[in-house]
C-alpha cells in the first residue's frame, strides 16, 4: 500500500505536516463525509495554529489532483475520501449522506463527449428510511 507521503508526492504535491494530516484523517475515516470545518477541528487537536484558510487550500488542492471528492449540499462544501463513481443520496430530515456504488465507470460520457473525467459527483436527496418510519409512525399516532 503507497504511503500517505508517496501518494502526495504522486500527485505532484510537495509534502507538508498539514497536507499528511489532512490526508491522513480522511484515509482513516472511509465513507465518512466531513466539512471542512470538521477537518480543521481535527488538525487543530495537535496544532492549534493552522488557519481555517491553509484547511480550505489543502482540500481544494487535494479535489483538483483526484486525492479526494467533494461535493455540494445546502450551500456547504462537503469533502470524502472515496473518489470511485458513486452516488450520494442525502436525507432531507436527518441530513445523513449514504453511497451507492454505480455500475458505470461513466467511459461512455468521456466517449461521447471525446474528453476525459476528472471527477464525478452524483447527488441524489430525498428521505431514508429511518426517518420514512418516523413519519408513518408519526401519522398512525395521530390518525388513531
Amino acid at each position: 500500500m503507497i504511503s500517505l507521503e508517496d501518494e502526495i508526492k504522486k500527485n505532484g504535491l510537495k509534502v507538508t505536516p498539514q497536507r499528511s494530516k489532512i490526508l491522513q484523517y480522511i484515509r482513516e475515516n472511509p465513507g465518512k463525509h466531513f466539512s471542512a470545518e470538521d477537518i480543521h477541528k481535527y488538525v487543530t487537536v495537535e496544532n492549534p495554529n493552522i488557519p481555517p484558510a491553509t484547511v480550505y487550500n489543502i482540500l481544494k488542492m487535494f479535489v483538483e489532483k483526484g486525492l479526494i471528492n467533494s461535493f455540494e449540499t445546502n450551500g456547504k462544501a462537503i469533502y470524502e475520501g472515496k473518489v470511485d463513481p458513486h452516488i450520494n443520496f442525502i436525507c432531507e430530515r436527518c441530513k445523513n449522506i449514504y453511497d451507492y456504488e454505480v455500475e458505470s465507470d461513466f467511459s461512455e460520457i468521456e466517449k461521447n463527449v471525446d474528453g476525459k473525467i476528472i471527477s464525478t459527483s452524483v447527488t441524489v436527496r430525498g428521505i431514508c428510511r429511518n426517518c420514512l418510519k418516523e413519519l408513518e409512525t408519526a401519522e398512525s399516532t395521530l390518525v388513531h
